[in-house]
């Protein structure tokens, strides 16, 4: 077979074999090797371990091979050649690989080396030297052409033609087709490790598998397979494969228990998922539950779609006979050809889903009963056949589609459902819009087929409701009024809006009054001084029916006016408080007064009052104020008050009113107050009590004194806030004077004078 009956042979059963988009081989033969569950690597190995020992039949020289392991140790760390390794007692498998297709395409034409450390003696072996692919000519006469298996495999290393002649999207010399040689080499990588993992026999003859079987059981060895020869270019240099410490122990198959989940797309269709592992292909295998004997589903080795592997899962759809309850296993093929243990049986139960047949409708007739009311009652009598009965067919239901009024879904004109072997459906279409209808045929498993829809024709001569729930906000920032209300049920095509600025004037529509929405902003005039307008809205729906308008609702106007500022009109201040009388704005906005108070000193006012302007209004805008603050006689209180519109507009701060308040002038302190005479030393001794002294300290009794050719009292002196008595001296023998005392405060305030009390000296002796 020459050489382009060769690349035929292998595309071909490539393809037949495969039976996947061919992008997706590279990713899943490479898969096999991102983990290495058997194998320890070691990137340097001592020198001094490499003890030539000699074998019948072996390669009778391991100097050389030393001498080149010990020279690529000094080198900078290189790509391996990737390897595993398997004991099964009687002999160990190796299995490796280049990491990219240059470094394959190299060893395939140079060979590898293998040897072997035996770690009881130390002794070194060369097993094998320049193991290369078995040549083309020879691997024709093993294997016939219908071995699509042996064909991938072969294919892929003497198809030498192919890398060279790929068809790419972009000119040659451009990225796009060095992308696309690149692609296609990794591709023939991809299927040459697919066929090796597969067939063990194939392997063998790609190069890429060894067995020792002169080795003893449970003996430790390592292993290294190098190149059989340095790229003196250094444009392709791998470093050896190395496995260290490799048991000589009996094989069991690897566990395989990946999680499966499924979901029933189809009628008997079953999606089985299962994360992606370590394995590039899969046997699935199928029973019906209750029986013993499980069926291969599929006819040669799995491999997952690309579209699956995205999402990190593996996946596969599996057409059952017929419903009912199936188990499903899976098995995975290793890297050494040979299959795993089964996962855990999963089982799916796949239901009817096969509708009925899709009824057919004949023809509709509309039914008015009531001739005084045509809109009172309406019905539909819709006809219809079908032609197949199923067993499990139970019946039909109308189901209805108008884009607005079912929010573009199909919903049911009726919830009873008509027996199998009725032919017409009576319907209630008295609040349905023209709009589309069908005749859905149900079984016992919930599966549906639909007619094809007609046209429901229904005359609308109704008009809407009335809108309720009409409410409005105001917004002074830029003059509008929005008003809501609530979604009438009935086929609205659009609303009118009409307002006036009293309930006597007759009602205009407003700018751009026809609105789909249940929401309308209008713009006003915001210096007009008319406190309210007043809207109503009605509803108009697609068959030109208008509806009643809506109750009329009443809305402050806003305005960006300030109100008129209040000014004062008179004020008296005494003992009791301080009375003021404001006369203010009589704007028809305004909405409420704000009465101010602060000390001279303060910078913040207080609030002292809120009046309603209304009620204002209804005073003929006084506004009287009776202020009783605390008494201050050293500081004045300033007064004003700030007026404010329906929407917050301030007028400002008004003229300001000052006054000091002084509250009583006279303290209630009782004192009573006593005196003596003492003739020893001619002194006039007064005490006094004092039932409640003042809270501050800022005070003093007074002393007032009237003598006997005097017309009034005259102050005497004053006694600190802690005494109580004082003496005399100034009433002479044969004189008569009166006393009485009281509390002066440093703030002018006073106490009421105390008791009188009259002292005569006696005359001398």
């Amino acid at each position: 077979m020459n050489k382009k009956n060769i690349i035929k042979t292998f595309a071909l059963a490539a393809a037949a074999y495969i039976g996947v988009a061919v992008w997706a081989m590279p990713f899943q033969g490479m898969r096999a090797y991102r983990l290495y569950p058997v194998m320890q690597v070691s990137d340097t190995v001592e020198t001094d371990t490499f003890v030539p020992r000699y074998l019948p039949g072996e390669i009778r020289d391991t100097a050389a091979h030393s001498r080149e392991y010990a020279a690529r140790q000094g080198m900078e760390q290189l790509p391996l050649i990737k390897m595993l390794a398997r004991s099964y007692g009687d002999s160990i498998v190796l299995r490796w690989s280049a990491p990219d297709y240059v470094g394959w395409r190299y060893l395939n034409r140079i060979g590898v080396d293998i040897l072997r450390t035996d770690h009881r003696t130390g002794q070194t072996d060369t097993l094998a030297t320049r193991l290369r692919p078995t040549p083309l000519e020879q691997c024709l006469k093993l294997y016939p052409e219908t071995d699509s298996v042996a064909m991938m495999g072969i294919g892929s290393i003497y198809n030498q033609e192919r890398p060279d002649l790929v068809n790419t999207r972009g000119q040659t010399g451009e990225v796009g087709s060095l992308y696309d040689l690149y692609e296609d080499q990794m591709m023939l990588l991809g299927y040459a490790l697919l066929a090796s993992e597969w067939r063990p026999d194939v392997a063998n003859h790609m190069a890429m598998r060894f067995v020792d079987r002169n080795v003893k059981k449970d003996a430790v060895y390592d292993y290294i397979v190098t190149p059989s020869e340095i790229d003196t270019t250094m444009h392709v240099i791998l470093n050896p494969a190395i496995i260290n410490n490799m048991k000589n122990i009996g094989y069991y198959p690897e566990q395989f228990d990946a999680g499966i989940t499924d979901s029933v797309t189809a009628p008997n269709n079953v999606y089985l998922i299962w994360p992606e592992g370590i394995y590039s292909s899969y046997e699935i295998e199928r029973r019906e539950a209750g029986s013993q004997k499980w069926q291969r589903i599929n006819q040669k080795p799995y491999i997952t779609m690309i579209d699956a592997i995205d999402n990190d899962v593996c996946a596969y759809v599996d057409n059952v006979p017929h419903p009912g309850t199936y188990e499903y296993r899976i098995l995975a093929h290793d890297s050494f050809g040979e299959l795993t243990e089964n996962t855990s049986t999963h089982t799916v139960k796949v239901g009817d889903l096969m509708p009925p047949s899709a009824p057919q409708i004949t023809w509709i007739n509309i039914i008015r009963p009531n001739e005084d009311d045509p809109t009172a009652e309406i019905w539909a009598e819709i006809h219809f056949r079908k032609d197949t009965m199923e067993a499990d067919y139970i019946g039909c239901r109308p189901l209805y589609y108008h884009e607005r009024d079912t929010e573009g879904e199909w919903r049911p004109l009726t919830e009873k459902m008509s027996a199998p072997s009725d032919t017409v459906c009576r319907v209630d279409v008295t609040n349905v819009s023209t709009g589309r209808v069908l005749i859905a045929a149900y079984d016992t498993a919930h599966n549906v087929g639909y007619s094809m829809p007609q046209l429901l024709r229904v005359s609308d001569m109704r008009p809407p409701k009335a809108p309720t729930g009409l409410k409005a906000t105001t917004n002074a920032d830029d003059g509008t009024i929005t008003l809501t209300w609530d979604r009438l049920d009935d086929d609205v095509n659009y609303y009118e809006v009409i307002y006036a600025n009293d309930t006597t004037h007759t009602f205009m529509a407003t700018k751009n009054a026809s609105v789909r929405d249940t929401c309308f902003v209008d713009s006003v005039d915001m210096t007009v001084n008319q406190k309210y307008i007043y809207y109503m809205v009605r509803a108009v729906d697609y068959a030109s029916n208008i509806g009643p308008f809506s109750d009329t609702i009443q809305v402050i106007r806003p305005s960006n006016v300030p109100p008129t500022p209040a000014h004062i009109d008179s004020t008296h201040v005494d003992t009791k408080g301080i009375f003021m009388r404001w006369i203010a704005g009589s704007d028809a906005l305004l909405a409420y007064h704000h009465v101010l108070r602060r000390l001279e000193s303060q910078k913040e006012w207080t609030l002292l009052r809120r009046c309603d302007a209304d009620s204002v209004k209804a005073a003929n805008n006084y506004i009287d104020i009776l202020d009783v603050p605390k008494a201050n006689r050293s500081e004045e209180y300033v007064y004003a008050i700030e007026s404010f519109n329906y929407s917050g507009i301030s007028s400002g701060l008004s003229l300001q009113f000052c006054t000091r308040f002084l509250g009583e002038t006279i303290i209630k302190t009782p004192i009573k107050l006593y005196a003596s005479y003492h003739e020893n030393n001619h002194t006039t001794r007064l005490a006094w009590e004092v039932d409640k002294l003042p809270e501050d300290n800022d005070w003093y009794f007074c002393i007032w004194r009237k003598g006997a050719d005097e017309d009034r009292f005259k102050f005497l002196l004053s006694a600190k806030p802690t005494d109580r008595d004082f003496s005399d001296h100034l009433l002479r023998p044969g004189e008569t004077a009166q006393y009485y005392i009281m509390i002066q405060m440093k703030d002018g305030r006073e106490s009421e004078p105390s008791n009188v009390v009259t002292i005569k000296a006696p005359d001398k002796k």
